[in-house]
């Protein structure tokens, strides 16, 4: 019975979560694929978190190593992100969802194209494989987007616009106040897209009601794109000049990057989070350089507390007798409530029963001594007299 309760309630969330994720959520391209990176499991938890991110760029990084090059002009590129994501928490493992709309906006020294739409939607798992010394947690999502990719097309994109499928394993350790995190992983792009190997580290402070963190990661290019030809690679370029005022954020073949952020968070309450957070690109190939800021709200439902409501006692309400008790007269309904107001007392007696019950009997005088013994001291005694006589 409680399995297939169990059942039951976990189909329900994972219906939720793909309709949340269906229904319009986003993730920066500069962010790691993942809910949190520092990953906790409160048991029974769903959390819901709203959100956005910004990202800016007008440069390029061509080679590691090199620095950046500008885009011609006062070309630049945008990228505005909004953000719905939730997860579910059953024991040590998790189901989580997140999805993108997604708003970009390139200018050139012709024109500015903007673009907008559902762009991807994520549905992932992790669990805690191991937790000793250290915590280590694997991690596996599934990246499904909805705007392809078209050369010949003139909108900006707005995503990479290809399947994926990432896995990772996360190793996490708790230090009193701080907490340390890393993670590596695997990266499958389709349409013959370069293999990524995505990585990440990272440190946070908690301080009572405040959480601060900074993280390093990025992602390396392990396998070369079907573009990687010179002719090839001449047509990605052509494509993200004409439509995304040169920026090679999205579709530009072997992209890697190294990327930071810094982040604040404060717990209003037990269930309520807020987190700014903000950060920049390192270094990189094939790929942009730019800024990133974004901000969100999460909240945390205790499914255990919704599933034990508190229990409610009912006032006991007894009936008010209609009549008066001879036991329980108010002051004003007696001569004897008030000693001012007692001037005689005699007892009532015509009550039927008979009163010479309750009279005083007389008691019979008990015998000290038998008879018969008092006659033989009695005949002893006259015996003993007539002797002193006779003497």
């Amino acid at each position: 019975m409680k399995i297939a309760m169990n059942l039951q309630r976990l189909t329900f969330v994972l219906s939720v979560l793909v309709g949340i994720s269906i229904g319009g959520v986003v993730f920066s391209p500069s962010e790691a694929l993942a809910f949190d990176n520092y990953k906790e499991f409160k048991r029974d938890h769903l959390d819901f978190q709203v959100g956005g991110n910004y990202f800016y760029t007008n440069a390029n990084y061509i080679d590691m190593g090199t620095g950046t090059t500008s885009l011609p002009t006062d070309n630049h590129f945008k990228l505005i992100d909004a953000k719905l994501e939730s997860r579910y928490i059953v024991n040590d493992m998790s189901f989580f969802a997140m999805g993108a709309f997604s708003s970009a906006e390139s200018k050139d020294a012709f024109l500015t194209r903007s673009n907008g739409s559902l762009s991807q939607v994520l549905l992932g798992v992790d669990f805690v494989m191991f937790d000793h010394i250290l915590q280590v947690i694997p991690e596996l999502s599934v990246l499904i987007p909805f705007n392809g990719v078209t050369p010949s097309s003139d909108k900006v994109l707005i995503s990479e616009g290809v399947y994926q499928v990432n896995t990772r394993v996360n190793i996490q350790k708790e230090l009193g106040r701080f907490r340390g995190y890393s993670w590596i992983g695997f990266n499958y792009r389709s349409d013959d897209r370069s293999y990524l190997l995505p990585w990440g580290v990272g440190l946070a402070a908690n301080l009572r009601s405040f959480k601060f963190g900074g993280e390093i990661f990025g992602t390396q290019s392990v396998t070369n794109d079907k573009a990687s030809d010179f002719f090839s690679k001449a047509g990605r370029q052509a494509t993200v000049t004409a439509i995304d005022a040169g920026s090679y954020l999205f579709y530009y073949p072997n992209p890697s990057v190294v990327d930071s952020s810094v982040y604040a968070a404060w717990n209003v309450t037990p269930a309520l989070q807020i987190q700014i957070n903000g950060g920049m690109t390192l270094a990189g190939e094939n790929t942009a350089a730019g800024y990133h800021v974004g901000t969100f709200i999460r909240y945390s439902f205790d499914l255990n507390k919704l599933a034990q409501p508190a229990e409610k006692f009912e006032p006991v309400h007894n009936e008010v007798p209609t009549g008066k008790s001879s036991l329980h007269l108010q002051s004003n309904d007696s001569e004897l409530s008030s000693e001012k107001k007692l001037t005689h007392f005699r007892e009532e007696t015509n009550d039927g029963v008979n009163q010479g019950l309750f009279k005083a009997q007389p008691t019979k005088k008990i015998k000290a001594v038998d008879e018969d013994l008092q006659k033989q001291m009695d005949s002893t005694e006259i015996q003993i007299e007539l002797k002193k006589k006779t003497k």
